[in-house]
């Protein structure tokens, strides 16, 4: 019966989704699900702001894809939420929306950067912050002026409604879809953006990397993070100078999380 009443929601949204007018070149752009996180997620400050990037894949095929910065609001948020750690060590929990920005991290739909003013992070009375994404979690695109094409309340409630169940049974919670991105997303957040290719820097990177990301992560988490970090060592840009290895890790990142997408997408077409 259970099997059958996904089967038949399929079909609805495949429906839904066929017969939307869409205006591309002025539309509101796609609804996005953050991806649920194993563990929290440190955000790393520097220069007055605290961040981190998070998985996401679009529940709107139709739409257009988000530019780089395009800014994001928590429509289901309510198991989105910051971990806060005080001076003295103790830890509270707070829900995340009402104090923290998100947009894009490079434009389209599998990452996004979750960022906190040092200012409201010391406000709150804390010295670390880190994020943790519990179950359906999504994401709506800020109100554009001019916008001809608007997420209406309609599409609001099946974005965060049967889209997002849609997405966390096929995406979140199948093993072999995001284990290795939440690897690579771990790795993306505790490498440095600069191309450090200095002799030794590999193995320095590698051990900073374990230190904030796999401190307590599972063995065969660490053996997956080494292996697509030395990929990543590996590959021409990096061994060129062209690119840092955290580019080859979002690269390999956003390759994965486009798979999954793309996967979430064939199945509501095919409406199974």
């Amino acid at each position: 019966m259970a099997h059958l009443q996904f089967r038949w929601l399929l079909i609805g949204v495949a429906a839904w989704l066929i017969v939307q007018p869409f205006d591309m070149a002025r539309a509101a752009t796609q609804a996005l699900a953050l991806l649920e996180t194993s563990t929290a997620t440190p955000l790393n400050c520097a220069d007055g702001v605290c961040r981190a990037e998070f998985s996401t894949f679009c529940l709107q095929k139709e739409r257009p894809l988000p530019k780089t910065g395009a800014p994001y609001s928590v429509a289901a948020g309510e198991n989105l939420h910051l971990l806060l750690t005080a001076r003295d060590g103790a830890v509270r929990r707070v829900p995340a929306a009402d104090h923290v920005r998100i947009y894009s991290a490079r434009g389209g739909y599998t990452a996004v950067v979750i960022e906190l003013p040092r200012s409201i992070l010391e406000a709150l009375g804390a010295r670390h912050a880190a994020v943790d994404i519990g179950e359906g979690v999504t994401l709506m695109p800020v109100a554009m002026t001019h916008d001809d094409n608007p997420q209406t309340e309609q599409d609001r409630q099946l974005a965060t409604g049967p889209l997002r169940m849609l997405g966390a049974r096929l995406v979140d919670r199948s093993p072999d879809a995001v284990a290795t991105v939440r690897v690579l997303n771990r790795l993306v957040n505790a490498l440095p953006q600069n191309n450090d290719t200095e002799p030794g820097a590999r193995m320095r990177l590698w051990q900073d990397a374990v230190t904030q990301g796999f401190a307590a992560a599972p063995v065969e988490n660490i053996a997956r993070a080494m292996r697509e970090y030395g990929s990543c060592w590996r590959d021409p840009g990096v061994t060129l100078g062209a690119i840092p290895v955290r580019t080859c890790l979002q690269n390999r990142h956003d390759e994965l999380m486009w798979n999954n997408t793309k996967r979430y997408w064939n199945a509501v077409g095919a409406g199974a």
